[in-house]
């Protein structure tokens, strides 16, 4: 059914003032991320923006969310570079293409990640929509991509934790993808090698000792490779 006139001039202002909050918030930080502000940038009393949303924290969260989009999209892009026929090739162009967009806009990323914190990770068939993060179903799409390829060496179910396994269960239930528990392990150790990797750079704490941490990045990557190319024995 097509939208109403009144519909479109409203999708239109409900994007514009997320874009507007995004501005501020590359402009001049998370402080200047408040409802009084981004309604005087656009002519508009606090009022009339509360009738777009809610509050504060619901107008923050619909601009990360807009955010997460960007990156998924971003990710998938990156991965259609690299044909099915290389998955580890698939995988590596994801890393780096999130590294690549984190490093380009890190206030976006600082404040979308310490926001959605609580937000899960989902996968390809999982039911929770937008209850969850939908860009994690792209890492572990090219990680059953890698499995179906080519089997790697992963723990038994036997070989893990008890504690670790029940969670792990819970994990591949959620997420509707169906692989083997230490496939999952291997999964989840990459995003948080990854994930710490990108943040610690973002945030500037590896001056300290590296000029250019791109050097380490990609050591780090070189590893998953290995870990990921080991045949099973």
């Amino acid at each position: 059914m097509a939208s109403t006139r009144r519909e479109r001039a409203r999708d239109a202002t409900t994007a514009e003032i997320k874009a507007t909050a995004r501005a501020l918030l590359v402009a001049e930080g998370p402080d200047a991320l408040t409802v009084r502000a981004i309604a005087r940038t656009m002519g508009l009393t606090p009022a009339a923006l509360y009738r777009y949303f809610g509050g504060h924290e619901e107008l923050v969260t619909a601009m990360c969310g807009d955010v997460l989009d960007e990156i998924t999209a971003t990710l998938e892009a990156a991965r259609d570079t690299v044909g099915l026929e290389d998955p580890m090739g698939r995988l590596m162009a994801i890393c780096r293409a999130f590294r690549e967009w984190s490093l380009a806009h890190p206030r976006e990323y600082q404040l979308t990640f310490a926001s959605m914190i609580d937000k899960p990770l989902v996968g390809p068939g999982s039911d929770q929509g937008e209850d969850g993060i939908a860009f994690g179903s792209v890492f572990l799409g090219v990680f059953a991509e890698i499995w179906a390829h080519r089997p790697f060496n992963v723990p038994a179910d036997d070989q893990l934790p008890p504690a670790l396994v029940l969670q792990l269960r819970e994990f591949s239930a959620r997420t509707g993808e169906i692989l083997p528990l230490g496939v999952l392990v291997a999964y989840l150790s990459g995003w948080v090698r990854l994930y710490g990797a990108v943040t610690i750079e973002v945030f500037g704490h590896l001056g300290f000792a590296l000029a250019d941490p791109e050097p380490m990045f990609e050591a780090m990557l070189a590893d998953m490779r290995r870990a990921m190319t080991t045949p099973v024995s």
